[in-house]
């Protein structure tokens, strides 16, 4: 893959290389045996993980495996990737985004453009996912000032229309700052967010329903392969045309996938 890759920062490209060789050796346990963790990173090809890191560093970025990475789907953006964007094309940015929990006290107002708010944080030592309100993103920069809000409510619609649920499920916090200044930037900096958006954009499938059961979005995420996709199908046809459709979204993603 270096020499697929010989034109960017050697030193990047060697951390990126090891990242992906990582990702193809990795195991896990199943049972008593020991199996690949991330079974599609050997089928994919070394000029498509190149890919990878050619567009994340024609944004100006580096594709580290953290900030940025690679999941099934394609390219993966933290809320720290979406900051260092930011500061990368306004270096003078302020960036607050911050999660609400029952028990603190927000409030914020706007004078003139700009943007006054307050947020006293209770016990940031007793804070529980089941416990947040909501959220919010202040970007001040040489354009403006700006104010993004969502509520607990506004945030999870975002994760029902994610590919996967994994990562919500392993990582909310962070999926719900991310979800908050991917909002702040898509609003006011679309302009700059452009390749971030296309590529971050393919972690979800806006065709899929909103009102669904998130149990059923996790035990048909949990699902591998065609072949059980069908008899969980044949299980639980009865639950109506949205649940319909999130069975026939997995599969397109299955078959995507596993080709």
């Amino acid at each position: 893959m270096k020499a697929l890759l010989q034109d960017y920062n050697q030193t990047d490209v060697e951390k990126y290389c090891s990242y992906v060789e990582q990702l193809r050796t990795e195991k896990k346990k199943d049972g008593n045996n020991w199996v690949l963790k991330n079974d599609w990173a050997v089928k994919r090809s070394d000029e498509k993980f190149a890919e990878y890191f050619r567009i994340v560093a024609n944004d100006g970025l580096v594709l580290d495996g953290k900030d940025i990475t690679v999941q099934k789907t394609g390219i993966s953006y933290s809320y720290v990737a979406y900051k260092n964007k930011m500061l990368l094309a306004y270096p003078e940015s302020m960036v607050d985004v911050s999660l609400v929990y029952d028990g603190d006290e927000f409030s914020f107002q706007k004078e003139s453009g700009k943007v006054i708010y307050s947020h006293t944080v209770a016990n940031p030592f007793k804070q529980k996912s089941n416990q947040i309100l909501g959220g919010y993103c202040v970007i001040k920069n040489k354009r403006g000032e700006f104010l993004t809000t969502l509520s607990t409510e506004e945030i999870e619609k975002h994760r029902l229309v994610a590919k996967t649920d994994t990562i919500w499920q392993h990582w909310t916090r962070e999926m719900y700052l991310k979800t908050l200044i991917k909002k702040a930037c898509s609003q006011h900096f679309r302009d700059v967010f452009t390749t971030i958006e296309e590529q971050d954009n393919t972690q979800n499938d806006l065709e899929q329903p909103l009102n669904i059961e998130l149990q059923w979005k996790q035990e048909i995420e949990a699902i591998e392969t065609i072949e059980k996709l069908k008899e969980y199908w044949e299980a639980n046809k009865g639950k109506g045309k949205e649940f319909a459709k999130l069975v026939t979204s997995r599969k397109a993603f299955l078959t995507l996938t596993q080709e």
